[in-house]
């Protein structure tokens, strides 16, 4: 077998692991349409995209409404989880991760209520060391707040760490925290990295990031 090339594999959630920035909108938006302008839409709550739950709707309903719109939203979260899908090749990929023996961890911007709903559902609950939430931070990608936590609690060196993620906000993190990046390109494609985000690797597909732990070039 081929020398591991990584440390440390730390993946981020959405847009990444799992399609899923279609029904966070829906679910966000559906919770605080009622106490919000006819102007806010699913669209509008993409663009809002970064901070925890919490935060993006306390940019929508007044102060003493978030909790209400909070516990709704993840009502739906949790009822409608179905709506949630793993993308092709992200089991397969987490497998040999595993088998490489590999440690992962997960920085996502989102709650961490949320995360361990997906995480028991879609029965990952064993699979990363270290996951970092919204709820564990102050500042949201791409500052390498997160990262930096990880790092803190692992025996991996910066230059053997890649960090692959989505969005621009990723790769921004990752160059933030002096570690490698990698674009999921198979996420979602209005998040993606811009020209200018330059990752350090562009995964078409996770067969691709497997081809590099197999020694393959790409």
């Amino acid at each position: 077998m081929a020398a591991k090339p990584f440390d440390l594999i730390v993946f981020d959630m959405d847009g990444t692991l799992v399609d899923s920035m279609g029904c966070l909108a829906d679910w966000l938006h559906r919770a605080v349409k009622a106490h919000c302008p006819p102007s806010v839409t699913p669209a509008t709550i993409t663009k809002a995209f970064g901070p925890k739950e919490e935060k993006i709707i306390e940019q929508f309903v007044p102060k003493d409404l978030v909790k209400e719109c909070l516990n709704a939203y993840y009502d739906l979260y949790e009822r409608e989880h179905d709506r949630v899908y793993v993308y092709p090749g992200i089991n397969e990929l987490l497998r040999q991760v595993q088998a490489r023996g590999i440690p992962m961890a997960l920085c996502t911007g989102k709650s961490r209520r949320a995360v361990e709903i997906s995480l028991d559902i879609l029965n990952w609950e064993s699979l990363f060391m270290t996951i970092i939430t919204g709820d564990d931070t102050v500042r949201f990608k791409p500052d390498p707040e997160g990262l930096n936590l990880i790092l803190g609690n692992a025996k991996a060196s910066r230059g053997r760490t890649i960090f692959i993620g989505d969005a621009a906000a990723d790769t921004g993190a990752a160059r933030n925290a002096g570690i490698i990046s990698g674009c999921a390109q198979w996420g979602a494609p209005e998040l993606m990295p811009t020209e200018n985000a330059h990752p350090d690797y562009l995964f078409s597909t996770p067969q691709a990031v497997v081809d590099i732990l197999s020694g393959a070039s790409l």
